[in-house]
């Protein structure tokens, strides 16, 4: 990058392919001991390398991952090719694998609205929050952020319903399309920089990525005229897991029969560009009564990294692939992973190895631990 800076290099095809092939998962920067922001140092080439070198494949697969319609279709599709018996086959497009399908890891329960859930909000809540939705993690598990809503509301927090927000901009963002991302963004902080002036103290998220793109407005947004409320929604982002453990929230009385350790995994944007590592396995422990077991190189990325497994698909499958074999050594039944794209990636390289273990994210765990203890 400094040499094509410099003029001295030319980003030429053989350039463009080593730039391209970054995961963009930040573990650079946590290991690098002189503090390089390669990330920030990345965001200038992303634009060019989003131009012209872009595959017809890449540039379809940037289409689906933003386009409701073509999402909607790849869903029923997928439903329809599980249902048909052909599930395993499925898995193996790329593209149209990593779609839950019939996944019982992330097939959507019914779900109702926010104000109708059958957790009432508290009369005297601990907090007031504004949950992002998101957009392409809503549709895909929209239980997660359901379960979310059960789990914070449980513990005396009031969810407050959004509608005004739209995606938070890091799909656009890493596939270099700024001007996007950062029109998204201002609309966001629009939104949630009015509702944190008065009536709620966070900006909750569930997905890691949707989370690191949050808290890095205030930089993004430095610039604009009213940088200040941007710099307040970075501020006030929390992590679901990260708020929980800030508010000592209520553990689950479990039975000696129900405590199973579960795998767990960090996502990249959670633990790399966030520094958040102690707070979801906290809530692991509190959802399953022991210790979740480090599945193992945590460090390294499973393939997901936005959209990168749609785009870079065989690089991703490797990576896919040493996933599940690390999940098979430990012969547990469940991974968490704060992450949807992540749950996604690991749940389809767990049902190509004929991995019989599922994906949850730490919330889904907390919050079916707090109904089984509520129905006994």
């Amino acid at each position: 990058m400094e040499a094509v800076k410099a003029g001295t290099l030319t980003l030429d095809e053989k350039a463009t392919a080593h730039l391209d092939g970054c995961l963009g998962c930040f573990a650079c920067e946590t290991a690098c001991p002189s503090g390089v922001s390669f990330g920030i140092r990345m965001e200038e080439f992303l634009p060019r390398l989003a131009g012209g070198s872009a595959t017809a494949w890449q540039r379809f697969s940037r289409r689906v991952a933003t386009s409701d319609r073509l999402l909607d279709t790849g869903l029923r599709a997928a439903r329809a090719i599980d249902t048909a018996g052909l599930g395993r086959l499925r898995r193996r497009v790329p593209g149209l694998g990593i779609l839950p399908g019939r996944d019982r890891s992330l097939e959507g329960r019914e779900l109702a609205p926010l104000e109708r859930s059958h957790v009432h909000q508290p009369v005297y809540p601990r907090a007031r929050v504004a949950l992002l939705t998101g957009c392409v993690a809503d549709r895909i598990a929209p239980t997660v952020n359901r379960d979310a809503i059960e789990v914070l509301q449980t513990n005396d927090v009031e969810v407050v319903e959004v509608p005004e927000q739209v995606c938070c901009g890091a799909l656009a963002f890493h596939r270099g399309d700024t001007g996007e991302a950062l029109s998204l963004a201002r609309e966001n902080v629009a939104v949630f920089s009015s509702l944190l002036a008065g009536r709620v103290d966070y900006v909750v998220t569930t997905a890691a990525g949707c989370g690191a793109m949050l808290r890095d407005y205030g930089r993004l947004l430095a610039a604009d005229t009213d940088g200040g409320a941007a710099e307040l929604v970075s501020r006030q982002v929390r992590d679901v897991c990260e708020l929980l453990v800030e508010l000592d929230f209520r553990r689950p009385e479990l039975p000696a029969e129900g405590r199973r350790p579960v795998a767990y995994h960090d996502a990249c944007h959670l633990l790399h560009a966030c520094g958040i590592e102690d707070a979801p396995r906290a809530v692991c422990a509190a959802a399953t009564g022991a210790s979740p077991v480090d599945l193992g190189e945590n460090a390294v990325c499973c393939g997901s990294a936005g959209s990168y497994n749609l785009e870079h698909p065989d690089i991703a499958d490797e990576l896919g692939r040493r996933k599940a074999e690390l999940v098979a050594a430990t012969g547990l039944e469940t991974v968490a992973v704060a992450n949807v794209g992540c749950q996604l990636q690991m749940a389809r390289a767990l049902a190509l190895a004929r991995v019989k273990a599922v994906v949850r994210h730490p919330v889904e765990l907390l919050a079916e631990a707090y109904r089984s203890a509520a129905s006994r």
